[in-house]
């Protein structure tokens, strides 16, 4: 079992001018990243497996539609990923990104 990277005090903005402060946590070994804050997980990130597909290490998925459209860019912009691929994905042909993340 694998120690999450972390990284405490983190701000992250999302679309429509929502900011959330908390420990931004990337479980490596489950590709999930989280937002912890004092109102519980802001999951980040999204499980593909049901469209057969996984990141490569050290990547998540991050749903870019509905109330997340724009998050992805926003978290490029403030250093905390690195967009490597853009997926389409659904009955409504909606992206999702993945991306390494820079925890470390």
């Amino acid at each position: 079992m694998t120690t999450p990277a972390v990284r405490e005090d983190t701000t992250v903005t999302f679309p429509f001018g929502v900011e959330l402060t908390g420990r931004l946590i990337h479980h490596t070994e489950h590709s999930v990243l989280e937002l912890e804050t004092d109102e519980g997980p802001e999951r980040l990130s999204i499980s593909l497996t049901a469209y057969d597909l996984r990141p490569a290490d050290g990547c998540v998925f991050v749903k870019d539609w509905s109330e997340h459209a724009g998050l992805t860019e926003s978290l490029e912009k403030q250093g905390l990923v690195e967009i490597v691929g853009r997926r389409i994905v659904g009955p409504f042909n909606s992206p999702a990104y993945e991306v390494r993340v820079l925890l470390d």
